[in-house]
């Protein structure tokens, strides 16, 4: 009886550390709206910059801007990868044997099991501690999947700055040649 309830403590702990996997995941889903948003706005700068209403553009004017834009793309290749994730992810986060984590990852869940039948069944002859396996890789997942993400962001960071450099050199180009 102590190790079920060592197993049912240990599965309240894989519950808490999946809850917060969530919370982490939104919190970066919610770093990448911030970058989108800025990107938005350096896009509006470098048309405002570049005068694309006028008929010239200085070659350096146009050379920041357009660094400044493909810094953007990049940027926002990265922070949407955020959203949607990445194919290589199931590669990472799988051990070596191929269990899926029922009901724990659902899209997994479904591509294994298909009937509701088959799924109570499955899901009902599941001890406590094979539960828990369950968990603690539906968790070594969410780590992963984490892992992966962050690095994202941090690149959707580095070329959103990169970006903005470009922008204010672009800027500075053109307030430069006006005034020479």
């Amino acid at each position: 009886m102590t190790d079920e309830m060592d197993i049912t403590a240990r599965l309240n702990l894989a519950q808490w550390h999946l809850t917060r996997s969530d919370q982490l995941r939104l919190g970066l889903i919610s770093r990448a709206s911030g970058i989108l948003s800025a990107n938005a706005l350096v896009i509006t700068g470098v048309v405002f910059i570049s005068g694309l209403s006028s008929s010239s553009i200085s070659p350096i004017t146009g050379a920041f801007a357009l660094t400044s834009l493909a810094a953007i793309a990049y940027s926002t290749i990265s922070a949407v990868g955020i959203f949607t994730g990445s194919r290589s992810i199931p590669k990472i986060s799988l051990g070596h044997d191929d269990r899926t984590p029922i009901a724990f990852s659902y899209s997994d869940t479904i591509s294994k099991i298909s009937s509701a039948k088959e799924f109570r069944d499955t899901f009902t002859a599941q001890t406590t501690a094979e539960t828990l396996d369950a968990a603690v890789l539906e968790l070594w997942r969410c780590i992963c999947v984490h892992h992966a993400r962050t690095k994202k962001l941090g690149s959707a960071t580095r070329w959103m700055l990169i970006s903005s450099a470009a922008l204010i050199a672009a800027a500075a180009a053109r307030i430069f040649l006006e005034i020479f």
